[in-house]
């Protein structure tokens, strides 16, 4: 229980001093702002040291987990053809192909009495 507590303050300390040292770049650069690429090699040296120290099945350590994953998932590009946007996408085709394809089908007819 000691050795956990104190492993759980190491870490905050680390993190702490992570997130001192990205506040100094940005201050020093004020062009730099502060991103999701800027914070996924964070997490990951965080998720090094909690599983390192505390274990790889302990909750902080999962959390902080979790958290990158949500992290990558947000830096991955999304497929537009996916979901409902896609959906949304082949109606819309469909809603603006139909009146076209309607027509041509009357032209033909007409043409061909």
């Amino acid at each position: 229980m000691i050795l956990e507590t104190a492993a759980i303050a190491v870490g905050t300390i680390i993190a702490t001093k992570a997130l001192e040292k990205t506040t100094e770049k940005v201050t020093e650069n004020p062009n730099m702002a502060l991103s999701l690429n800027n914070a996924e090699p964070l997490y990951i040296e965080a998720l090094t040291m909690y599983q390192r120290v505390l274990g790889v099945n302990h909750p902080t350590t999962a959390a902080i987990r979790e958290n990158l994953a949500i992290l990558q998932r947000q830096l991955t590009p999304r497929v537009v053809g996916k979901g409902r946007l896609g959906q949304f996408m082949q109606m819309l085709k469909a809603i603006l192909i139909l009146p076209f394809y309607l027509l041509w089908r009357l032209v033909k007819k007409l043409i061909r009495n």
